[in-house]
């Protein structure tokens, strides 16, 4: 920073910024880029991408914020201009990586770093941020072998005040445990989890996407057996990582049109007294080869039915299904031991109760679907996906039947639910029931 006291250079370097106290105007070499407030320049002070500042003696005097001083922070961001209050320099601002937030899809995204944690002798030692994208391994690790290996994912929302908050990772913490104990695990204390991914989330605070841009920072909590054996029996060493991206809508469009899905009637999800309760990551390797060829057809989502008779709806390829019956104000969705629980439908059946729906849980018929006015996909990833049609294929690729729902527009319900959980993600209405927790 270079101040009146000092000489000022006779010409700016390239990167240098020069601030005009008198109309508030941010220049590069006298270029006019965005009008900024004081209460930035302690942050872009520390910032890789500028290298000095000019400052009057008037910007020196007002460089003491207030809490209410906001400013608007270009980065070229065009979907919105993010406003950050001064008190977000606590754990810096979201936003201000070179990314275009408008064009997000939900794809891997290079970030500062991940967190990892280490389970020896029967204890987790300390927890270690670490930039380097790549692990070391045994080759005889049971996660390679055996499959011992289980995830998470939930997501970190920056709010209109430039604060940034998790959703509901006390839930996915209980989850990972869930699934990490059918597959004999160590626990993980849910404080611990929590506080895992704070870090994470405050070292990469810069890939959280900026308020009233659609999207979110996504954290992918990993836990596998990392230590080596060769008989089938648990490993004696885990790794915990957790990983952080930033994204968008998982299918292109998000809530802007629904998608046709096809119901799966060749494969099997999950066994009906399996894992597909248990977020394990061979569930997800299941359904590698019918999703693609799904998306061959013109599928970009498939729904399986239940394995024992294929009468049953269970779930999505990643998501649960939810059936709208607006007529008696009804929701509805499947209740099985191979269907993973999941939290955004958890979090979407508080929000119905809350507005005077009738939530069911339970088997739901193949024959029931023309009963529902409106078919949701539901998730982490996806948030909430209106399902245009379900349509089934014959052996010889031709459509046997089709059920269709809102395929024109999304559903009043859907987008209502919709509506509501974003609200509550981006902190623009009350958080009645508790689920954000704060990064600090």
């Amino acid at each position: 920073i270079v101040t009146p006291s000092q000489p000022a250079p006779s010409s700016l370097p390239q990167k240098c910024i020069n601030l005009d106290n008198t109309t508030k105007i941010l220049k590069i070499k006298n270029r006019h880029i965005m009008r900024i407030s004081s209460a930035l320049l302690p942050l872009l002070a520390t910032s890789q991408t500028c290298l000095a500042f000019i400052l009057s003696p008037a910007s020196q005097q007002s460089l003491r914020p207030t809490q209410s001083q906001k400013f608007n922070l270009g980065h070229g961001i065009s979907s919105s201009s993010l406003s950050v209050s001064a008190a977000s320099t606590e754990v810096g601002a979201p936003g201000t990586a070179d990314l275009p937030w408008s064009e997000l899809g939900f794809e891997f995204r290079p970030t500062k770093s991940h967190l990892k944690m280490i389970y020896r002798d029967g204890k987790w030692e300390e927890a270690e941020l670490v930039e380097s994208p790549y692990i070391n391994i045994h080759i005889g690790a049971t996660a390679l072998h055996y499959g011992q290996s289980c995830f998470e994912g939930l997501k970190a929302f920056a709010h209109d005040d430039g604060s940034v908050y998790m959703f509901r990772p006390d839930e996915n913490a209980k989850r990972i445990n869930k699934s990490g104990a059918r597959v004999i695990m160590p626990e993980i204390p849910v404080a611990t989890f929590i506080q895992a991914c704070n870090d994470v989330v405050k070292d990469n605070i810069a890939y959280v996407p900026p308020y009233g841009s659609g999207g979110a920072l996504y954290l992918r909590p990993l836990l596998f057996g990392s230590g080596p054996r060769i008989g089938l029996q648990p490993s004696e060493e885990y790794t915990f990582i957790v990983m952080v991206m930033p994204v968008g809508d998982y299918y292109k469009g998000g809530l802007a049109k629904p998608v046709d899905g096809l119901i799966v009637e060749d494969y099997d999800r999950a066994a009906p007294l399996g894992v597909g309760a248990a977020k394990v990551a061979g569930n997800y390797a299941a359904d590698l080869i019918p999703n693609m060829e799904a998306k061959k057809k013109g599928f970009p989502i498939c729904l399986y039915l239940d394995a024992l008779t294929h009468t049953k709806v269970e779930e999505f390829s990643t998501s649960n299904f939810i059936g709208i019956d607006n007529t008696n104000k009804r929701y509805v969705t499947p209740k099985s031991p191979s269907v993973l629980p999941s939290i955004t439908n958890k979090s979407l059946q508080t929000i119905a109760l809350d507005e005077g729906m009738t939530v069911e849980q339970r088997d739901i018929e193949l024959v029931e679907l023309p009963d529902f006015d409106e078919a949701i996909a539901c998730g982490t990833a996806v948030v909430v996906t209106p399902v245009g049609s379900l349509t089934r294929l014959d052996a010889d690729g031709e459509e046997k039947s089709k059920y269709e729902f809102a395929s024109e527009d999304v559903g009043e319900t859907t987008r209502r639910l919709y509506d509501q959980v974003r609200s509550i993600q981006n902190g623009e209405v009350e958080d009645r029931h508790s689920w954000n927790f704060k990064v600090q």
